[in-house]
């Protein structure tokens, strides 16, 4: 339900831009519609190669962190708490602590907001990889030097550039979880 629900915000997101930037929203929503499909008749097959079944995912060749936190929501909500290890109930409970406290100090401080860590950013930051996340800053620090040195340069590049590394890392990592979890790589 979650993932629904951020899907059709980014979708609903995407129509507002092209709105306010002219598009012909129309030809938005075909240009989504048929993209959704392509997306469907690509995933599901690349998915089947990579997940042959339910057995693949956390192990040490498909370990899948999201999965493993969806997982984990999932035994939750169907079995109760006594399902879940000792750990993992204080985890939660601490998490769950951390994030009202920040959400209060942002409350509380909103002019020092800036300086006060995102309980969303910290909950994707346990989630992902680190080379994910460092990644990230990596690329946002890239960014914001070639904005600072060069505005005209990064107005025309950071978007694209990103863009085509986020798409290109995508793409191989899909070519490398097939060519894995088949045993073509170890």
């Amino acid at each position: 339900t979650s993932g629904a629900a951020s899907h059709s915000a980014d979708l609903l997101t995407d129509l507002k831009t092209g709105y306010l930037l002219g598009g012909n929203p129309r030809k938005q929503f075909w240009a989504q519609f048929l993209g959704v499909i392509a997306g469907a008749a690509f995933v599901v097959p690349v998915y089947t190669l990579i997940v042959p079944n339910a057995s693949v995912l956390g192990t040490e060749k498909l370990p899948a962190p999201s999965a493993q936190v969806w997982a984990g929501v999932a035994k939750l909500l169907s079995q109760g708490a006594g399902s879940l290890p000792p750990s993992a109930i204080t985890a939660l409970y601490f998490a769950m602590a951390l994030g009202l406290v920040l959400t209060l100090l942002e409350k509380a401080f909103p002019k020092h907001k800036t300086w006060i860590p995102s309980p969303t950013g910290l909950g994707i930051a346990l989630v992902v990889p680190f080379f994910n996340s460092f990644s990230m800053f990596a690329g946002a620090l890239i960014a914001w030097i070639l904005t600072q040195k060069s505005p005209v340069l990064a107005e025309k590049y950071v978007i694209t550039v990103s863009s085509g590394l986020i798409a290109g890392e995508s793409i191989l990592g899909i070519v490398i979880a097939i060519l894995t979890v088949q045993g073509y790589i170890t």
